[in-house]
């Protein structure tokens, strides 16, 4: 009787534990694979992010600044910057005449 009760635990304990270490190992793979997974569908939405940006890239980016940036309005622009060096050159050669040409010393 003893010997039947101690081969009867001892094959429960044997298959506790064996149930147990699949148990671990499978929640195991499943973690990897869920990470695997994961990994694989953020280089998914990487990818497709990717091919957006493209997409927005060529379709409304570059003719925005086509348009934006035509030949007419940057010479444009360049003849106001131009136009506004020369005012500020002209006034401060005109405060500098002003102002008697030379840097004054105050006295202490």
């Amino acid at each position: 009787m003893f010997r039947r009760n101690l081969l009867i635990r001892s094959v429960a304990t044997v298959a506790g534990d064996l149930a147990i270490g699949f148990a671990v190992a499978s929640v195991c793979v499943w973690i990897i694979q869920l990470a695997a997974v994961g990994t694989f569908l953020s280089f998914l939405l990487w990818l497709l992010s990717l091919v957006a940006y493209l997409a927005f890239s060529q379709y409304v980016l570059h003719p925005v600044v086509a348009a934006a940036l035509c030949d007419r309005k940057l010479d444009a622009g360049i003849a106001v910057s131009a136009d506004t060096v020369r005012a500020a050159v002209g006034l401060a050669s005109r405060a500098w005449a002003w102002a008697g040409g030379v840097h004054r010393r105050t006295a202490a």
